[in-house]
């Protein structure tokens, strides 16, 4: 069964080596180079069958893009939270479902909050979230 740690190593991992330009940062940073995806675990559920049978994760995935002119800014941010296409952090999570771990199965299920207003070392990004489930397998 993969651990917390190693979800979160291998989702940052997973983006940063299918989604060109961006960086993933497997914790809350200090400060971020954009565009950029924060991985922040929302919650967990352990009940999914006895004797550690699958495990579950949610994550938020807060994708950050510079807040310059705010019709460019919505472009870039459109690129990375649609369904697919090159830039698309969905689309990266499909075709790389297992993260690259034995036990993993991992999807995005929606977005929310997009155009939120995100500040990082006092600098304020545009965003939305992003809603990543993990089932992990035990033996």
């Amino acid at each position: 069964m993969a651990s917390l740690q190693e979800i979160r190593d291998a989702v940052k991992t997973t983006l940063e080596s299918n989604v060109a330009s961006l960086s993933a940062y497997d914790t809350v940073p200090e400060a971020v180079n954009l565009p950029a995806v924060v991985l922040v675990p929302d919650k967990a559920s352990f009940v999914m069958a006895f004797d550690r049978g699958t495990d579950s994760y949610e994550f938020d995935l807060a994708v950050l893009v510079s807040f310059g002119d705010a019709d460019i800014a919505q472009d870039s941010l459109d690129d990375y939270v649609t369904g697919s296409g090159s830039k698309s952090i969905r689309q990266a999570i499909f075709n790389n479902k297992t993260l690259g771990l034995s036990d993993v199965n991992a999807h995005i299920s929606e977005m929310s909050d997009y155009g939120s207003s995100f500040e990082m070392s006092s600098l304020q990004h545009i965003g939305a979230k992003l809603r990543l489930v993990v089932y992990t397998k035990g033996n």
